[in-house]
């Protein structure tokens, strides 16, 4: 391991991952396939500690009081970092209070909709919408994420006025989409193309610009008749602000090597993932663009 992973730690003590999403998340899923191949990399233990609520915002003011050691890392994501900043006050700067480390992974959302309505389409199922006597329903994970963007985009592009069901964990989400409670919802491909394989929940479109490679037969919202509709969902780690230097490249090659991984990479394609293989000031500025892109988009959803 090289000196400048410890810094004021040594290589004995863990490095704490704070995640600031339930068990069943794209964040909880997405540490529980990297923290193993960081502990293999580093050499040190990888302690996850999960801090939810308010949409990620208690993990990240959490972060920003712990020591920049290299010791102290969180997941962040498209809601925590371009999102919620530009919603609310949540208690930090998404780009001032932390130190870039890595892009983990970038995935499209898709759209699944509930078996009981028995629509292949996503035609079939806006038809099925504005005949309906009633609003249908959109679950999310969180009321600030890429689900929330997704559901809120669809109901600026489609006309459609939609009901958005906020879920305090993905887990409940899913029950109520393949009970036939809530009728549809964007989410992650790795949580999401399970339910659609199992035949408990039909994949009607995914947001990316190209089709998922992880389910090549469900065609993009462009395809479908909407052009402009495009969503990258993102997770990434980050550590409290004024990191040093060689410390933060140190962490971004141990990430780079567990992305570089065959194993890794398979494991991502199969889940619709994709691993960037980028520096931290490349992350860094990822962030930074990610925040002005969608900005108008958070005034959306913070009216709604």
């Amino acid at each position: 391991m090289s000196p400048s992973l410890s810094g004021s730690a040594t290589s004995a003590e863990p490095i704490r991952l704070v995640i600031g999403f339930s068990p069943g998340s794209a964040s909880d899923t997405l540490a529980q396939i990297v923290a193993p191949e960081l502990k293999r990399v580093t050499g040190r233990p990888i302690e996850i500690e999960r801090l939810p609520g308010e949409d990620g915002a208690i993990a990240g003011r959490a972060l920003m009081g712990r020591p920049a050691d290299g010791g102290h890392l969180m997941i962040v994501t498209l809601g925590t970092h371009a999102l919620l900043p530009n919603i609310r006050q949540c208690g930090y700067d998404p780009i001032t209070d932390f130190s870039p480390i890595a892009c983990l992974a970038r995935a499209p959302l898709v759209l699944g909709v509930s078996q009981s309505l028995a629509t292949v389409s996503l035609t079939a199922f806006v038809d099925y919408a504005r005949s309906a006597r009633r609003r249908i329903r959109f679950g999310v994970s969180a009321a600030v994420g890429a689900p929330r963007l997704g559901a809120e985009l669809f109901r600026e592009q489609s006309g459609l006025d939609i009901e958005v069901v906020i879920y305090a964990h993905t887990r409940t989400l899913y029950d109520d989409l393949v009970a036939g409670r809530i009728e549809a919802s964007f989410n992650n491909p790795m949580t999401m193309l399970p339910l659609c394989a199992a035949g408990k929940v039909t994949a009607l479109a995914a947001t990316g610009a190209v089709r998922c490679p992880a389910a090549p037969q469900v065609p993009t919202m462009r395809e479908c008749g909407f052009p402009d509709f495009q969503v990258e969902n993102w997770v990434g780690l980050v550590a409290p602000a004024r990191l040093p230097r060689e410390t933060a490249i140190a962490l971004n090659q141990a990430v780079r090597d567990v992305l570089a991984d065959d194993r890794i990479r398979q494991s991502f394609n199969e889940q619709g993932m994709t691993g960037p293989l980028e520096s931290a000031d490349e992350f860094g500025r990822y962030m930074r663009d990610e925040v002005v892109r969608w900005a108008p988009m958070a005034r959306v959803l913070a009216g709604n």
